[in-house]
């Protein structure tokens, strides 16, 4: 008789005892079931996770082509940007949620900003504003991400103050030019990004 016919004879031969040798692998049975389904749950959420990670990569691609599409010249501006001059602040890293500033210890009149938006062989009229004397900033409005931007700004002449275009996420200054007598009108050059 070969091995496995004996042992088939040997656990019918033995019912009680069969019975009691198969509570433990019952026992073990169950928790491997439950096992089994624990790792079908974690396996669901990593599943889940990685389609949501796909949604974010495939979104942030589709940002950045948006961002690079029309970037030809803010991607040449950050390449090289120019030197500032005594009438034009260059920006010479990215400004973040770019704002204004007026050097509120010395009197001021109300300054005009005209912001616009500079793509290769276009200029884009983005907004116009006005701080008044007793504003202290005036947050730039820009309609674009990445893009290359010239704030011009004109005030009436009489008074000597600082005009500095700040970071907004930072508070750092990114350039900053002196409003002087003669000198009622300039320009802020930079590459600018929104925060929302």
């Amino acid at each position: 008789m070969s091995p496995t016919a004996l042992a088939v004879v040997a656990l019918l031969a033995a019912p009680q005892q069969r019975g009691e040798d198969m509570g433990p692998l019952v026992l073990e049975l169950r928790s491997l079931r439950g096992q089994v389904a624990l790792l079908e749950v974690m396996l669901r959420r990593g599943e889940e996770a990685q389609d949501a990670l796909a949604r974010d990569v495939r979104a942030m691609g589709a940002e950045l082509a948006r961002a690079s599409s029309g970037g030809g010249a803010a991607a040449a501006f950050q390449a090289g940007p120019p030197t500032s001059s005594d009438t034009a602040g260059v920006a010479r890293t990215v400004v973040f949620a770019p704002r204004i500033e007026a050097d509120a210890t010395h009197r001021r009149d109300l300054v005009t900003l005209k912001v616009k938006r500079i793509e290769a062989g276009e200029v884009h009229p983005v907004g116009s504003l006005e701080m008044g004397n007793d504003q202290l900033f005036a947050e730039i409005p820009i309609d674009r991400s990445g893009a290359l931007y010239v704030v011009d700004w004109s005030t009436s002449e009489g008074h000597s103050y600082s005009l500095v275009l700040k970071d907004g996420a930072t508070g750092l200054p990114a350039a900053t030019v002196q409003v002087k007598p003669l000198q009622s009108e300039g320009r802020f050059l930079f590459v600018g990004y929104r925060l929302d």
